[in-house]
């Protein structure tokens, strides 16, 4: 199943688990996505950078992660290397990576993802790397991306089913859209996880009028979509600074970033101008003797001093406060509190834990599916 078999003993169920950590890492997810909605399924580094809200840094060492699992490889195209506006290095999917995408259902999302990718407006830069010559995938990694043609498609059934449901719905028009839509992109019963509401304009070639919450609540009471919660927790734990889930280690994980914070205050040696409305002007803290520790008679703004403000305490007490208590709360807190402000600048190395429920997902019923009818 994988390059990275689970420890001996372990057995299969945590090579699943293993496997389930590598794919679903959101940076990861992100790249596989891409990966299969371009059109030639081997972007580039720059085409990923263009189309993921993550640096280039973030992404490589991502796509280094996958390729030493074998679930893609770097393939590269010598010609290009001397042309100085075009890629030479591209990143696609291995065999290895096709069988286990095709296992965990990733392939099924392959229109969805072709859509979005479509309907992306490309830069410049972005463009001309997409239409740049590049290798060839192995033929049977082409051949398990190929989308085959669809057969014509008589939605009438199910147009009539809809309106005899909702008719009498201003949005009746794009629920037929919507319906049609999630047919010809694939999102059915035997789809794993259908699409989010958040992602029904992007994901989908559909262009309605009214919100599509209206039109996807609709089509649910209609019986022609399905809404379930994807499978897992009920409450997705995620850290900032790892930017990823952290479910089952929230605690240690929150007093990790603590130390960072209390390491970043420790090592704080810049002070920057208090402004005249800051609060430290009139709080207790105003009267510490120690510039680093906290503002002395206006001379500048600490993040020790900002938490002393934000807590309620001395600033000789910031550090005892920090490792006390609930650490998620006192860490959450602190952190919004640095960022609120405009006379410091946070590190990298903490930021909040972050609790996320999963959106519901919707896709075609089995009655919708026996509604639409197909001629070769």
């Amino acid at each position: 199943m994988s390059d990275a078999p689970a420890a001996e003993g372990e057995g299969p169920f945590e090579e699943q688990r293993q496997i389930y950590d590598l794919l679903s890492q959101e940076t990861r997810h992100l790249i596989l996505q891409f990966i299969l909605g371009h059109p030639t399924h081997l972007p580039s580094l720059d085409e990923l950078a263009y189309m993921m809200p993550k640096n280039k840094a973030a992404i490589r060492d991502q796509l280094q992660v996958l390729d030493e699992n074998g679930i893609i490889d770097c393939y590269r195209y010598p010609p290009n290397e001397d042309a100085r506006d075009l890629p030479s290095q591209f990143y696609g999917l291995t065999a290895n990576g096709v069988e286990i995408l095709a296992e965990y259902n990733y392939l099924d999302g392959l229109p969805v993802a072709r859509a979005l990718y479509d309907n992306t407006r490309l830069s410049e830069k972005a463009q001309r790397h997409c239409d740049a010559p590049r290798p060839e995938l192995p033929d049977e990694v082409t051949d398990a991306l190929t989308i085959s043609e669809e057969p014509d498609t008589d939605f009438s059934r199910l147009e009539r089913h809809i309106r005899k449901q909702k008719g009498n719905t201003h949005s009746v028009d794009d629920q037929v859209a919507v319906a049609k839509a999630f047919y010809s992109a694939g999102i059915g019963p035997e789809t794993e996880e259908g699409i989010k509401r958040s992602e029904l304009l992007d994901s989908l070639d559909v262009d309605i009028e009214h919100q599509p919450r209206t039109v996807l609540d609709y089509l649910v009471d209609a019986g022609v979509l399905s809404q379930t919660e994807p499978p897992g927790p009920d409450v997705f734990a995620i850290s900032e600074r790892l930017d990823e889930i952290v479910n089952g280690q929230v605690t240690e994980e929150a007093k990790a970033n603590l130390e960072a914070l209390i390491a970043h205050i420790d090592d704080e040696l810049q002070v920057t101008a208090l402004a005249e409305d800051a609060p430290e002007r009139n709080g207790p803290q105003a009267r510490a003797s120690t510039p680093s520790i906290a503002v002395a008679d206006g001379a500048g703004r600490t993040i020790r001093s900002i938490l002393a403000t934000e807590f309620g305490v001395e600033p000789e007490q910031v550090v005892e406060l920090l490792r006390a208590g609930d650490p998620v709360d006192r860490l959450n807190t602190a952190v919004e509190a640095i960022e609120s402000s405009e006379e410091v600048t946070k590190s990298e190395d903490y930021g909040q834990i972050v609790f996320v429920s999963p959106a519901y997902r919707y896709r075609l019923t089995e009655h919708a599916m026996q509604l639409v009818s197909t001629s070769e």
